[in-house]
């Protein structure tokens, strides 16, 4: 038996199609494969922006004519790519494991001068979404201090829109994280020169992967879609062994979701659906038709928690960020002249205080850190980071390995409990605060650290009992070791500005 697989002609949709096809063979090695490419509209049409084009299917619409004229048996498209509607004659039979749903900004190291001098910042990027998104996140965490941006519309290929943007004057360029993986990761027999002529291009850039709680992806972004025939019952019970369930379900409640609000490429909106350990996490920002903006950070599992709630901030602790005071941090000597020494590492930051001040961070680093507001401020003291693992704790991949081979360090504490990056910097000790709060009268905890849980657990042995919360990762994970079988009260928030709304919402 022979499956006719069409894609459009690009690079990146023949990877894609070569991809399924992979996959399809190790499952069916007796099966034959045919791939079919052709230009649709969207490709011949260069010049329109994506969001002022007329039709949504401008990447799909011409394949699926073929598709319903039988001249091919399936289509590999990206799901971000076809309409909310696809007809009827149509479906999507399955999706393939998803690609990193996150975007990739790249910022040209010669344009870094001109960017401090002038305040300002120009980006290639023709989606309502990235740009409504980008706004904030280039003033607040890049290590420059902007006060302008600009956006330019840009089209074609990976490869000729980034070329483009290195030998222009524009400043930065925002693409797809899985499309630049998937070009990244491409068999070099069938794109010879592909991933070094890319690495070149990157080569003369910074990055960094933009988090999702900030930047919610296009719904559907990472994930291939296979589209068939509906009449084709035969073929879609063939295919079903291959289909990635979770993430299928996944695109369709972002389309949903995109469907709210209208729906298309030219609006301002992005969701995410992300399955962890923990519970299903949702990610929505943009701005609906009548110019409302909405935001929504969720996790589905914390549901389950509506009768948690404070009576007053009194029962909480801390009410503020000021309250919890439990250790002095101590710089380790030496700790800066080791920091100044590395070379050609990711280096993962646990918090600020992790990165000892006036320290040297050699260029050829990567710097990954816990979350948005460590980011934030390491960014403040002139440092470029590369990305973050958006309060989701340390067990979730960062998935760069096809941007980077480098070893993985942690900056951290000197008692830190063992964790997943084995190799570890101490850069500071705890030493213990005689004066922090009275724990005895709280009900509700919102812990930072196990080092900070098992200190007021020795102090208030009381609260043992009591509703205890802290981000996903290894936070979570010494202290349900410490809870046992009491660590039914202990849950998961993704932040504390979260856990504090949530566990005061039924006092506003």
């Amino acid at each position: 038996m022979k499956i006719r697989i069409l894609s459009r002609k690009s690079d990146l949709a023949v990877i894609q199609a070569n991809e399924f096809g992979e996959v399809l063979l190790s499952k069916y090695p007796s099966l034959k494969s045919d791939y079919i490419t052709k230009s649709t509209s969207g490709d011949i049409d260069l010049k329109t922006p994506l969001s002022q084009m007329p039709s949504e299917g401008v990447f799909t619409n011409d394949l699926r004519d073929e598709l319903i004229k039988k001249n091919c048996d399936l289509i590999i498209h990206s799901w971000k790519d076809l309409p909310l509607d696809v007809g009827n004659q149509t479906e999507v039979a399955i999706t393939l494991d998803r690609a990193d749903p996150r975007d990739l900004l790249f910022i040209k190291k010669n344009s870094i001068q001109k960017i401090n001098q002038n305040s300002s910042i120009s980006i290639f990027s023709s989606s309502p979404r990235r740009q409504y998104n980008l706004e904030s996140f280039v003033k607040n965490y890049l290590p420059f201090q902007i006060k302008n941006i600009t956006f330019e519309n840009i089209r074609g290929n990976i490869l000729t829109r980034f070329k483009k943007f290195l030998d222009g004057n524009v400043d930065g360029f925002v693409v797809a994280k899985a499309a630049i993986d998937r070009l990244l990761n491409a068999n070099q027999n069938d794109f010879p020169n592909l991933r070094n002529n890319l690495f070149l291009h990157i080569s003369e850039c910074l990055w960094n992967v933009i988090p999702l709680s900030v930047n919610p992806s296009s719904p559907g972004q990472g994930a291939l879609a296979v589209e068939i025939r509906s009449e084709d019952t035969d073929l879609k019970k063939l295919l079903s062994e291959l289909n990635n369930e979770a993430d299928y379900a996944n695109v369709i409640l972002e389309r949903k979701e995109l469907q709210k609000y209208g729906g298309g490429c030219h609006q301002k909106i992005g969701v995410s659906f992300l399955n962890t350990h923990f519970g299903k996490v949702k990610y929505s920002k943009g701005e609906a038709e009548n110019g409302s903006a909405f935001y929504e950070k969720i996790i589905y599992k914390n549901h389950n928690l509506l009768s948690v709630k404070a009576k007053s901030s009194d029962e909480i602790f801390p009410a503020e960020l000021s309250d919890y005071n439990f250790f002095n941090r101590v710089e380790i000597e030496n700790s800066n002249k080791k920091l100044s020494e590395l070379k050609d590492k990711c280096i993962w930051i646990s918090r600020e205080s992790a990165l000892p001040k006036n320290t040297n961070i050699d260029s050829s680093n990567i710097i990954w850190v816990s979350g948005l507001e460590t980011w934030k401020n390491i960014a403040k003291r002139g440092i470029w980071v590369n990305g973050s693992s958006d309060g989701l704790g340390e067990d979730i991949e960062c998935n760069i390995q096809h941007l980077t081979q480098n070893e993985w360090i942690k900056l951290t504490h000197m008692d830190a409990p063992s964790s997943k990056i084995k190799k570890v910097i101490p850069t500071y000790k705890l030493e213990k605060n005689k004066n922090f709060h009275n724990l005895d009268n709280k009900t509700y905890f919102y812990w930072m650290s196990s080092s900070a849980f098992k200190l007021a657990l020795s102090e208030f042995p009381s609260i043992r009992d009591k509703f205890h919360f802290c981000g996903p990762g290894n936070t979570y994970n010494e202290i349900k070791n410490i809870l046992g079988k009491d660590s039914k009260n202990l849950f998961i928030e993704l932040s504390y500005k979260d856990w504090k709304s949530n566990i005061l919402s039924s006092t506003k």
